[in-house]
């Protein structure tokens, strides 16, 4: 029985890969939409216990993962990443170079990127004021990025060492799963106080 569940989660996985060599940007956004989608599902269902689903919630996370974490992080990690580092791969080659791929996709591409777009897109289906929003952002930023990086910098080393290209949104959609809940519950819900009563992100 086990040897049947392993070999058809290996028929899954190398079907899956296929696809992605063949169409690696498709596969790539799919696979974050979808992963979105769960991760959001899971958050509000099962870690926040609701009866009823936030739709309006669910299809702003839905939406970001189809542009920025599909459409842009494919671009970003699989086109500008490989041309900004050409010259470093040239000299310390392609595994040596992950580290400061790393550090400018955490360093800079995270707190001065993502987090702004993550924070004024939620605040445009809230209706808020963009300065607000980005007040927010700044506000929450040290708290953010600690989580951030206790997750996100050793997978981005091993992504940017190990995965090939066309698995490289893929491995981060997995990894991602659990961060897309984190910020879910953490973030994604409609508030209902004023902004200096939400807790920080540690105290949740």
């Amino acid at each position: 029985m086990l040897r049947q569940v392993g070999l058809a989660f290996k028929r899954i996985g190398l079907g899956y890969n296929r696809l992605a060599e063949q169409y690696p940007q498709a596969t790539a956004i799919i696979t974050t939409v979808v992963k979105t989608s769960a991760a959001d599902a899971f958050a509000q269902k099962v870690i926040e216990g609701r009866k009823e689903m936030d739709w309006r919630r669910h299809g702003m996370f839905c939406v970001f993962g189809y542009a920025y974490l599909g459409v842009w992080q494919y671009y970003l990690y699989n086109t500008l990443f490989q041309r900004w580092c050409a010259s470093i791969t040239k000299v310390v080659g392609h595994q040596g170079s992950a580290s400061v791929k790393t550090l400018i996709d955490q360093g800079i591409h995270h707190p001065f990127i993502y987090f702004p777009a993550f924070y004024l897109w939620k605040g445009v289906l809230e209706n808020l004021d963009p300065l607000v929003s980005l007040e927010r952002c700044w506000g929450d930023m040290w708290v953010n990025l600690k989580a951030l990086w206790m997750v996100w910098i050793p997978a981005q080393m091993l992504n940017f060492t190990y995965v090939p290209g066309h698995l490289r949104i893929p491995f981060v959609a997995a990894v991602s799963f659990g961060w897309t809940v984190i910020i879910s519950v953490l973030r994604g819900a409609l508030p209902e106080t004023e902004p200096s009563n939400q807790k920080p992100l540690e105290e949740i």
